[in-house]
């Protein structure tokens, strides 16, 4: 509970910019990450010059993947609705696997990059810190959506 308290805090606060209302809760969410992360891995200027552009590259490449992952199910789908042959499901089947690929390789040189960055002790925070605050956000999202589901309309 002591977490959600300190998670929930710095979002509270900035939902209480008159910024807020113009603002994607993703956008908020990620300045909060930022904000914790400094904190977490007492970053100096230089470090957090060069750390966060390169966190935020990071996010831009996932966000892609997930795009294009989404629309190459979106094909499998309508591959196997509409019983094409099985050379085009392979074709689409190959084009996913090579996405995977790709990922791999993405994320083998973002953790290559963010060694140049952190220290050995910052990169086990950071990987700590990443895992954790991911749990927080899907607690405090699954925790949303249950009171707003029994909230009587």
């Amino acid at each position: 509970m002591k977490k959600i308290i300190f998670l929930v805090l710095p979002i509270l606060l900035l939902f209480a910019q008159e910024e807020f209302e113009r603002k994607d809760p993703r956008e908020i969410i990620e300045r909060v990450r930022i904000y914790k992360l400094t904190e977490a891995l007492d970053l100096s200027e230089e470090q957090a010059a060069k750390l966060f552009p390169h966190l935020k590259e990071m996010r831009k490449n996932e966000q892609e993947f997930q795009r294009q992952r989404m629309e190459l199910l979106k094909d499998l789908k309508d591959l196997l609705n509409r019983k094409a042959d099985e050379s085009e499901i392979i074709k689409v089947l190959n084009r996913y696997q090579e996405l995977q690929k790709k990922r791999m390789e993405s994320q083998i040189n973002e953790i290559e990059g963010i060694k140049k960055i952190l220290t050995p002790e910052q990169q086990a925070k950071f990987l700590i810190f990443q895992e954790e605050f991911e749990q927080e956000i899907r607690e405090l999202i699954k925790e949303v959506r249950s009171r707003h589901r029994f909230q009587p309309k």
